[in-house]
């Protein structure tokens, strides 16, 4: 079992998720993660949230839904840019669906070092 408090943390003004291979998709998981996501959201210095996929799981709709109910949220904090970290198709998918909330700019990179550059530009 994944540590919730080990998934998502802040790092100045980034909120940043890093979801480990070992991940579960459950509703359980999800929830926790959603409410860890909140609290540390709503710290002032926060503008943007970097995304680590490195589940072995594939994304299936409950994720998408998961993740457009994330950027929704941190919208309403102020999170205006996200940041998607993953090797191959899972940031594509996941910046397709994101995508769609309006007022939510998406970058795709292959490294959380070009993310936190990215976020810190």
């Amino acid at each position: 079992m994944v540590d919730i408090t080990d998934v998502l943390h802040v790092d100045g003004n980034v909120l940043i998720a890093e979801f480990p291979e070992e991940m579960e998709m459950t509703d359980e998981t999800f929830a926790k993660v959603n409410e860890r996501f909140e609290e540390l959201a709503s710290q002032p210095a926060v503008d943007t949230h970097i995304s680590n996929l490195q589940m072995e799981a594939s994304l299936n709709d409950d994720v998408f839904t998961r993740a457009q109910e994330a950027a929704e949220a941190g919208k309403e904090f102020g999170i205006t840019n996200w940041v998607i970290v993953s090797e191959g198709i899972k940031k594509m998918a996941l910046k397709s669906r994101v995508g769609e909330i309006s007022g939510v700019d998406i970058s795709l990179v292959d490294t959380k070092a070009e993310a936190m550059d990215i976020a810190a530009n």
